[in-house]
């Protein structure tokens, strides 16, 4: 049954402003569903960076190594709570529990910023916060997002958690230390600004997505979600289509059993653990942060880092403006091969122990790092794309936390395991990046402009050869 709305028929050979099969539903109001989720990955990329060794001298109580894993603790906690949370609770209200974590976390920073209990209160409950949004977002990104607008919508995540990695890092490495505010009280009160602008939008602007409502059996509350996420808020010609290929998508899903959604899912978590989990987290580690520190201040110069975080932030805006025009598989896998060939180069002038106490090699060094951030950010978007499309409706949750929770706890082993900056802590992650890279340009799949349904079909195969 059609709720009651106007249903508008448009005039479909104007192409130049529909996306695929000619439509062009769902483009107008989209993007302003995602911006409760914006303001949380900011958030996440703060404590990401603090976590990962960019924190100002003296601004860390207690034991340093619980300090920087506890939010990725926190992040698995989240992202292991969430499916289960998501069968009793919309996913409006997970939005907004993550935001309300994230302000008691920003209250904790703000109000005791030189104690250690508290911050390290506030870092598991910011980690929880972000693994309950972190799946949340993608699976809600890559449902109500147009075919043709689908990556740049998924790929908020990854280019909002840069962001917020530019914002601790420039700060972290400028602050004054003769200063009597203290700086964990400035990521507090950041912390306290974007989780009430989180809570605020998701209460006014979050959109259920249609696929919630179609696998409920309720088609009134899909349609109804499909034409909120247009503007005005209509059931136009292009919405019929829209929610036809939907509504197939979900019938075609929900006949699945677990053992075939099982199966369905076994190859793409095979790609993603390497896609995502691997590469991503190689891309932006301790010691890849302690190289630039002690590079920059082996040449007396404190700028490296915030040219690097710009450098990031830019090779993002290139890969989020591209990604759903030129294609995803064969620039991420450039950059996936670039960042380990840099990694290796990095571990090479630092096996040399002498070259750790010398100029020269240390800016080498530091220029190697201001480079492989620039295509660390324009990898770091594809993952939240392939992340949203590779697996099966029913488990997908589960899966796309997998992937997370792995990533999450590389970045916990190299944090217990640093010692100091030295040559396999680079070379390793820079051989093993690279061999991903190349099994995975025969194994990983283009999804451009294909539905939800197609890019599954397509992470299935075990190898697929085409580039574009």
């Amino acid at each position: 049954m059609n709720p009651a709305i106007p249903v508008v028929v448009t005039d479909d050979s104007n192409k130049s402003q529909y996306g695929k099969y000619g439509y062009w539903c769902c483009n107008s109001v989209v993007p302003i569903t995602t911006l409760p989720a914006i303001f949380i990955f900011i958030s996440a990329g703060m404590q990401l960076a603090l976590g990962l060794g960019f924190e100002p001298l003296y601004s860390i109580y207690g034991n340093v190594e619980h300090f920087r894993f506890s939010w990725f603790i926190g992040v698995i906690i989240g992202a292991v709570a969430c499916m289960p949370l998501l069968m009793y609770a919309p996913r409006k209200c997970v939005m907004l529990t993550s935001s309300v974590l994230i302000l008691i976390e920003g209250i904790l920073f703000t109000s005791a910023p030189t104690r250690a209990d508290p911050l390290l209160a506030g870092r598991y409950l910011n980690g929880i916060a972000v693994g309950l949004a972190t799946i949340t977002y993608l699976m809600y990104a890559s449902e109500i997002a147009p075919n043709r607008y689908r990556g740049s919508c998924s790929a908020i995540e990854q280019y909002s958690l840069t962001i917020g990695i530019a914002i601790q890092v420039i700060y972290a490495t400028q602050w004054n230390l003769l200063l009597k505010f203290p700086v964990t009280r400035v990521h507090g009160i950041l912390d306290i600004i974007f989780a009430l602008a989180a809570g605020v939008l998701a209460q006014f602007c979050f959109i259920e997505s249609p696929i919630v409502g179609l696998l409920q059996k309720d088609e009134a509350s899909a349609w109804n979600s499909l034409a909120h996420l247009e503007l005005p808020k209509t059931v136009s010609s292009a919405t019929k289509q829209r929610f036809e290929e939907l509504k197939e998508y979900a019938r075609d899903e929900s006949s699945l059993d677990l053992m075939d959604n099982i199966k369905r899912s076994a190859v793409p978590l095979a790609k993603m653990i390497l896609f995502r989990s691997a590469i991503l987290a190689f891309s932006f580690s301790l010691p890849l942060s302690r190289a630039l520190i002690e590079g920059s201040a082996m040449n007396h110069i404190n700028w490296p880092a915030i040219v690097a975080v710009c450098l990031r932030i830019f090779g993002a805006g290139i890969a989020h403006v591209q990604i759903d025009y030129i294609g995803r598989k064969l620039p991420s896998l450039v950059c996936a091969v670039i960042i380990g060939g840099l990694l290796i180069g990095i571990g090479a002038i630092c096996n040399n122990y002498i070259n750790l106490y010398t100029q020269r090699p240390m800016a080498i060094v530091t220029s190697l790092c201001l480079l492989l951030q620039f295509f660390a950010g324009a990898y770091a978007p594809f993952t939240s794309v392939y992340l949203g499309e590779a697996f099966p409706l029913k488990l997908k949750g589960y899966f796309i936390a997998g992937c997370v929770v792995v990533e999450q706890l590389i970045h916990i082993i190299v944090i217990c395991s640093y010692v100091r900056v030295n040559g396999p802590v680079f070379i390793a992650p820079g051989v093993i990046t690279v061999l991903a890279a190349v099994a995975l340009l025969v194994t990983m799949p283009e999804t451009r402009k294909t539905s939800l349904m197609e890019a599954q079909g397509r992470f299935r195969h075990l190898l697929y050869l085409k580039m574009l």
